[in-house]
């Protein structure tokens, strides 16, 4: 099943969201607000205050999330910086390729994180009710167990990522929603195959899992290439929309349910609208981005009772 984080991983590789220089972050007045800014408050390094500031200064949720002192400077001096471009009418920049949000108990992006927690809620709610109504004895009921589980761990590093952008935190989340994208093709393919060969899925599963293993390594320990990183998410999401899409169309007149499926993968494209609309977030803490998260939060309504129609009716 195509899933609701694999548009997204297209989007979000091309825009380089990430560490990218933006407008903001490369001005002379935000670059120099910072280093005046590092230079009375932080020691060697920029992780600690000087004694004369004092780290008691700073709330205790701010420093559970690792706030450090050249951070806030960043995050003082990003808002400085706004306020300047404002009072020249020029328009509200971006910083490291991010909009300017306001923190909320130390999140970064509130609304992002609030909404990825909907999505992962939503495959709580639908993982419970496939455990208490299909039989663990089913035909592929592993299959679909592992794909909740797959995407609950790509929300919760989601919503990690979004409280706290760290490269680490970044990394974890490029690799969690790239896992949704290839297991998702898995299952598209072990769908096809129906069961019929048993060799051929031992086989597909030691190519994914090789493929992502490689995938992992080489991004986080020779080159974190989004360029790679991008090329990859569009190859297997895009074989992974066109064969469901396929398999929907072969099955509409034997398992008339399909068109559920063929729904969630249209809507996950549609929802895509939402990543091409980039604009400063709405009260400093809606933005297009979250949105994409609010919208695919109903998404695994729709797919699960694909499956559990699936299941229920034993039609293959």
């Amino acid at each position: 099943m195509l899933s609701s984080r694999v548009v997204l991983c297209l989007i979000v590789v091309i825009a380089v969201r990430s560490t990218s220089a933006s407008v903001g972050d490369r001005s002379p007045y935000y670059r120099a607000c910072v280093e005046k800014c590092s230079t009375a408050n932080c020691t060697e390094g920029g992780v600690n205050f000087h004694s004369s500031y004092g780290a008691q200064a700073q709330p205790l949720y701010l420093q559970l999330t690792k706030w450090s002192c050249h951070d806030e400077c960043c995050y003082d001096c990003m808002w400085k910086t706004v306020e300047a471009f404002s009072n020249r009418n020029w328009a509200i920049p971006q910083f490291h390729g991010k909009w300017p949000f306001t923190r909320i108990l130390g999140i970064q992006e509130p609304a992002s994180v609030v909404f990825s927690i909907f999505n992962f809620i939503a495959h709580c709610m639908m993982l419970k009710q496939f455990r208490r109504e299909v039989r663990k004895t089913s035909p592929m009921y592993w299959l679909w167990h592992a794909y909740a589980m797959v995407c609950l761990n790509c929300w919760f590093w989601s919503s990690v990522f979004h409280t706290r952008d760290t490269p680490f935190t970044e990394m974890m989340d490029y690799f969690s929603a790239f896992s949704t994208v290839l297991f998702s093709f898995y299952a598209m393919v072990v769908r096809l195959l129906n069961g019929q060969s048993r060799i051929m899925i031992v086989i597909l599963s030691f190519l994914c899992a090789g493929f992502f293993v490689h995938h992992v390594t080489y991004l986080a320990l020779v080159n974190f290439d989004y360029g790679y990183n991008m090329q990859a998410n569009i190859i297997v999401g895009i074989a992974n929309a066109m064969g469901w899409f396929i398999w929907c169309f072969y099955y509409r007149k034997s398992q008339p349910y399909v068109w559920r499926c063929a729904l969630f993968v249209l809507l996950v494209g549609v929802c895509m609208i939402f990543e091409l609309m980039d604009f400063p977030p709405f009260l400093w803490v809606i933005d297009a981005h979250s949105l994409w998260h609010l919208a695919t939060a109903g998404l695994p309504f729709i797919f699960y009772r694909y499956v559990h129609c699936w299941h229920c009716t034993d039609s293959d």
